[in-house]
């Protein structure tokens, strides 16, 4: 088993200008989390828009955020492709350029062939080839499967899997797999409005969108977790939930991409077809943002707490 990651990383965005990759907003956006005790960085997820990329842009988009982060920060890279040996290419080359670990995603286009056995075999051969450890994807909103906890169990063992991003939601999957996986089997939750549940029940920590608009309350929610204020991290959970629910969930790329810029970071807009979000929604946004006393506060709070609501002001 390869070493053991856990905390917050949020699902980092791809700032865009003029329709093009931006690495000086990128850098700048990486400067403002750094304020953060974020664990490291998401780069290339489903958040990312990676889908919409190409190869040249993924590549600087990983080394920019390498060259932007402070020293210790763990590097996680979106490289899984819809081929087995796309997938060993891109994750080799994100390796080469900064990425400390693979994030790789199910394959999906022939979702009906995509059986245990055949997941099994696609996770086994990726991460015997990989020059560093990969952890398993497991996103079906996007997808339209689920990796089969068959697979992930009988993956487990393997030295160059270190573990499984699971974005489901589904507690009654996290809680299997903690009964059956060994101790050192790494699970970061993907499900911003579960990650509470999640550390309770024995997660490592989270890759979050909804960190990219919201990072120190997510810290925050693992840091008093591990420090057993569970009533603190219960809370701002709680206050977080519709956030994560209407911006990531309802509105999606957009929406956070909004929520970023409302806070303090560079959004931006998304890449077409991707459209940024109508004035409706931006003012939404704007309440939602508000009521949770997140707007321009990209740093982490003085307090060290959440602020409090209209309704407990």
């Amino acid at each position: 088993m390869s070493a053991s990651i856990s905390g917050i990383f949020p699902a980092l965005t791809t700032p865009f200008e003029k329709g093009d990759l931006s690495e000086s907003q990128l850098k700048s956006n990486i400067e403002r989390f750094e304020k953060i005790r974020l664990s490291g960085y998401l780069v290339l997820g489903s958040t990312g828009e990676s889908v919409l990329m190409n190869d040249g842009e993924r590549l600087k988009a990983i080394e920019t955020v390498r060259a932007s982060a402070s020293e210790g920060k763990t590097i996680i890279a979106g490289t899984g492709m819809q081929s087995t040996r796309g997938t060993i290419e891109f994750t080799n080359l994100a390796a080469g350029v900064g990425a400390d670990y693979a994030l790789v995603i199910t394959p999906y286009y022939f979702k009906k062939q995509m059986t245990a056995q055949t997941l099994e075999n696609y996770y086994c051969e990726v991460a015997e080839k990989s020059r560093i450890p990969i952890l398993m994807y497991n996103v079906p909103k996007f997808t339209g499967l689920d990796l089969p906890i068959k697979a992930i169990i009988s993956l487990t063992d393997h030295p160059n899997i270190a573990g499984l991003k699971d974005s489901s939601g589904n507690i009654a999957l996290l809680t299997e797999l903690k009964k059956s996986c060994p101790t050192d089997f790494v699970i970061l939750q993907g499900a911003g409005s579960v990650l509470f549940s999640s550390l309770m029940l024995g997660a490592q920590g989270g890759i979050l969108a909804l960190s990219n608009f919201a990072p120190a309350e997510t810290v925050e929610i693992f840091q008093m977790v591990n420090a057993g204020d569970l009533e603190r991290a219960r809370e701002i959970q709680m206050r977080l939930i519709t956030l994560n629910e209407k911006i990531v969930n309802t509105f999606g790329v957009p929406g956070i991409k909004c929520a970023l810029d409302l806070v303090g970071f560079f959004g931006g807009d998304p890449r077409p077809p991707l459209q940024a979000v109508d004035a409706e929604i931006k003012g939404t946004i704007e309440h939602l943002i508000e009521d949770a006393g997140l707007r321009g506060r990209p740093g982490p709070r003085p307090t060290g707490r959440f602020k409090a609501s209209k309704d407990e002001a």
